[in-house]
Protein backbone atom coordinates (compact mmCIF):
# COMPACT_ATOMS: atom_id res chain seq x y z
CA UNK A 1 0.00 0.00 0.00
CA UNK A 2 3.06 2.19 1.01
CA UNK A 3 4.34 1.53 -2.42
CA UNK A 4 1.20 2.71 -4.33
CA UNK A 5 0.31 6.00 -2.41
CA UNK A 6 4.40 6.61 -3.03
CA UNK A 7 3.95 5.96 -6.57
CA UNK A 8 0.70 8.11 -7.07
CA UNK A 9 2.88 11.09 -5.37
CA UNK A 10 5.06 10.97 -7.75
CA UNK A 11 3.39 10.91 -10.52
CA UNK A 12 1.30 13.89 -9.63
CA UNK A 13 4.22 15.57 -8.92
CA UNK A 14 6.20 15.14 -12.24
CA UNK A 15 3.15 17.88 -13.98
CA UNK A 16 4.79 20.98 -11.56
CA UNK A 17 6.37 23.08 -13.33
CA UNK A 18 9.92 25.42 -11.91
CA UNK A 19 10.08 28.50 -13.03
CA UNK A 20 12.57 31.08 -11.90
CA UNK A 21 12.22 34.73 -13.89
CA UNK A 22 14.58 37.31 -13.26
CA UNK A 23 14.65 40.78 -14.18
CA UNK A 24 17.49 43.88 -13.57
CA UNK A 25 16.43 47.26 -14.11
CA UNK A 26 19.29 50.16 -13.53
CA UNK A 27 18.05 53.53 -12.67
CA UNK A 28 19.51 56.70 -12.56
CA UNK A 29 23.18 56.38 -12.02
CA UNK A 30 25.26 59.84 -11.82
CA UNK A 31 28.79 58.53 -10.40
CA UNK A 32 30.84 55.66 -11.38
CA UNK A 33 33.50 54.02 -8.70
CA UNK A 34 36.67 55.22 -11.40
CA UNK A 35 35.44 58.73 -11.28
CA UNK A 36 35.29 58.73 -7.31
CA UNK A 37 38.67 56.90 -7.34
CA UNK A 38 39.95 60.36 -8.54
CA UNK A 39 39.12 62.45 -6.30
CA UNK A 40 42.22 63.82 -4.11
CA UNK A 41 41.03 65.06 -0.48
CA UNK A 42 42.60 68.46 -0.51
CA UNK A 43 43.94 69.17 -3.84
CA UNK A 44 40.49 68.42 -6.38
CA UNK A 45 38.33 71.64 -6.49
CA UNK A 46 34.51 72.07 -7.18
CA UNK A 47 34.74 72.94 -10.84
CA UNK A 48 36.09 69.47 -11.79
CA UNK A 49 33.38 67.76 -9.19
CA UNK A 50 30.62 69.72 -11.14
CA UNK A 51 32.23 68.73 -15.01
CA UNK A 52 32.67 65.02 -13.47
CA UNK A 53 29.49 64.41 -12.05
CA UNK A 54 27.10 67.25 -12.81
CA UNK A 55 25.02 69.20 -10.51
CA UNK A 56 24.28 67.57 -7.04
CA UNK A 57 21.01 65.90 -6.02
CA UNK A 58 20.90 67.18 -3.03
CA UNK A 59 22.95 70.29 -1.29
CA UNK A 60 23.82 70.76 2.74
CA UNK A 61 24.98 74.23 3.77
CA UNK A 62 26.71 74.66 7.13
CA UNK A 63 27.27 77.34 9.74
CA UNK A 64 31.40 76.90 8.90
CA UNK A 65 30.46 77.51 5.28
CA UNK A 66 31.29 74.03 4.48
CA UNK A 67 28.86 72.35 1.60
CA UNK A 68 27.72 68.65 0.97
CA UNK A 69 26.96 67.43 -2.16
CA UNK A 70 25.06 64.53 -2.86
CA UNK A 71 24.83 62.04 -6.01
CA UNK A 72 23.30 58.92 -6.10
CA UNK A 73 23.06 55.55 -8.17
CA UNK A 74 19.88 53.16 -7.72
CA UNK A 75 18.82 50.06 -9.63
CA UNK A 76 16.53 47.56 -9.38
CA UNK A 77 15.80 43.90 -9.52
CA UNK A 78 12.71 41.67 -9.74
CA UNK A 79 12.90 37.88 -9.57
CA UNK A 80 9.90 35.04 -9.97
CA UNK A 81 10.12 32.10 -8.27
CA UNK A 82 7.48 29.37 -8.70
CA UNK A 83 6.30 25.80 -8.30
CA UNK A 84 3.12 25.48 -10.72
CA UNK A 85 0.49 25.00 -9.04
CA UNK A 86 1.52 25.36 -5.55
CA UNK A 87 3.57 28.61 -5.10
CA UNK A 88 4.78 32.23 -6.31
CA UNK A 89 6.85 33.90 -4.78
CA UNK A 90 8.15 37.71 -6.01
CA UNK A 91 11.18 39.01 -4.87
CA UNK A 92 11.57 42.84 -5.18
CA UNK A 93 15.30 44.75 -4.35
CA UNK A 94 15.95 48.40 -5.07
CA UNK A 95 19.97 49.28 -4.31
CA UNK A 96 20.98 52.90 -3.77
CA UNK A 97 24.20 54.14 -3.27
CA UNK A 98 25.05 57.74 -2.05
CA UNK A 99 28.29 59.64 -3.00
CA UNK A 100 28.79 62.38 -0.69
CA UNK A 101 31.48 65.38 -1.13
CA UNK A 102 32.14 67.71 1.34
CA UNK A 103 33.49 70.75 -0.04
CA UNK A 104 35.28 73.43 2.10
CA UNK A 105 36.61 77.01 0.60
CA UNK A 106 35.69 75.49 -2.97
CA UNK A 107 38.22 72.21 -2.42
CA UNK A 108 37.04 68.64 -1.17
CA UNK A 109 37.35 68.03 2.32
CA UNK A 110 35.88 64.31 2.72
CA UNK A 111 34.17 61.76 0.68
CA UNK A 112 32.14 59.16 1.13
CA UNK A 113 29.92 56.56 0.03
CA UNK A 114 26.64 55.12 1.86
CA UNK A 115 24.89 52.09 0.62
CA UNK A 116 21.38 51.10 1.24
Amino acid sequence: MLKIVTLALCLTMTGCLFTVDSKQKTGYSQWHSADVDRIQIGQTDADWVTRTFGSPQRESTYADGSQIWRYENVSESESRVGLFLLFNVNVEREDAETLSIEMKDGVVSNFWIDRR
